[in-house]
């Protein structure tokens, strides 16, 4: 006999369906231009379904921001193993995490016009605000355990080097929607670059002052 669906996994049923269909109508149509009739209707229900699980659009939104920012932690944490040289590690994570953005092209529109709009809206750029900074936190619980058996303590604050890479990722995924002709490799490279010059300052590399320099050029 076939099982019944209970009224959770029919309301679970009901939510995935409507942030599939969100994603597809907000690229269509853009934030402002998407309406919630057209979601529900996308998703195949009426809109008090949508009503009975989000309170609005951007609630909606933060749904779908939150399960990317989970899968995303999910690969960082794999892939930063410790099996590797930590520039290397990080260089095959930053792959990783651009090739799975690459294929969604869709979503990474998405997104920066929702932060476009958080710049415009101030109750909507808080809780994107609270949702990046649970990300650095996250990441950089990571970092904590992907770094605890280098050779030496990290130079800098283990939360300032989450929100370093947090923000470079979004300066890379930016500039890649600009011109998308920018090679994937550039942003393993810098990575690894970043991280091999945190592990050389931890192991007491000192850059050489800029007057020392500008003297034994003259």
């Amino acid at each position: 006999m076939k099982r019944r669906i209970s009224r959770s996994e029919k309301q679970a049923k009901t939510r995935s369906s409507l942030l599939s269909a969100a994603a597809k109508v907000f690229c269509r149509h853009g934030l402002e231009g998407a309406s919630i009739d057209e979601v529900s209707a996308e998703a195949g229900y009426t809109k008090g379904a949508f009503y009975a699980n989000f309170k609005n659009k951007e609630e909606l939104f933060l749904v779908m921001l939150d399960e990317r920012f989970a899968a995303q932690l999910e690969r960082i944490d794999h892939a930063l193993s410790g099996s590797e040289e930590p520039g290397e590690e990080a260089r095959h994570a930053a792959d990783d995490f651009i090739h799975h953005m690459d294929g969604d092209d869709d979503w990474r529109r998405l997104y920066f016009e929702f932060v476009a709009y958080a710049a415009r809206n101030e109750d909507f750029r808080q809780e994107l605000a609270t949702r990046h900074r649970a990300l650095r936190k996250r990441l950089a619980e990571i970092y904590r355990r992907w770094s605890a058996d280098f050779p030496a303590e990290p130079p800098l604050p283990v939360e300032d080097i989450a929100a370093m890479t947090d923000f470079m990722a979004d300066g890379f995924l930016l500039d890649k929607l600009i011109d998308a002709e920018l090679d994937d490799a550039l942003y393993g490279t810098m990575l690894a670059v970043f991280f091999r010059g945190l592990q050389a300052l931890a192991l007491g590399w000192e850059p050489p002052e800029v007057d020392a320099e500008l003297e034994a050029s003259r």
